[in-house]
């Protein structure tokens, strides 16, 4: 017989919230579980501490929650940056996004990326580390009524990169 409390909980409700400049420290905190999911994928090391320090400095423009039926589900990090497709151009992009192993196979994510990218109307382009093929996957179902373009690009630091460009206009 199955266990109901282990499978993917459905939520009512779904929604961004803004994090706090006082809420920093709950956002570092989800960094730890994002970073471990993310160790099977691209390797990042533990500290000596413990702790995974990857995101300590990570820059970001804007930050969300992700609340589901009220309860913190993940989170969005928002930035305005150059676009790696059309020199000259500025764009949003996607910098983070993490939702609880919980609330994935759900809608969670989906209605989050969602509500972030209508938040912040006009060209985005979003990327994905090639290995990572359940995050390709999953934005290209996200973005699929947006009509996005898919690109490569090379990261000095990591490689080549999966994106996807598309516009909210």
């Amino acid at each position: 017989m199955p266990d109901d409390r282990l499978s993917a909980v459905v939520p009512a409700r779904v929604e961004i919230v803004a994090v706090a400049p006082g809420e920093m420290t709950t956002l570092r905190n989800l960094f730890q579980f994002y970073e471990y999911d993310f160790s099977e994928i691209e390797g990042a090391a533990i500290g000596d501490d413990g702790r995974f320090h990857q995101l300590e400095h990570a820059e970001f423009e804007r930050a969300y929650f992700v609340r589901a039926d009220g309860a913190l589900a993940g989170f969005a990090l928002v930035n305005r940056r150059a676009s790696r497709v059309i020199d000259g151009e500025a764009m949003w992009s996607m910098q983070e996004f993490f939702i609880m192993r919980r609330y994935r196979r759900a809608s969670a994510g989906r209605h989050a990326a969602h509500a972030v990218i209508e938040r912040h109307p006009g060209v985005w382009e979003v990327t994905q580390t090639p290995t990572n093929r359940a995050a390709l996957a999953f934005w290209r179902a996200v973005l699929a009524p947006y009509g996005y373009t898919e690109h490569e690009f090379n990261e000095p630091k990591w490689g080549s990169r999966n994106l996807q460009r598309f516009s909210t206009r």
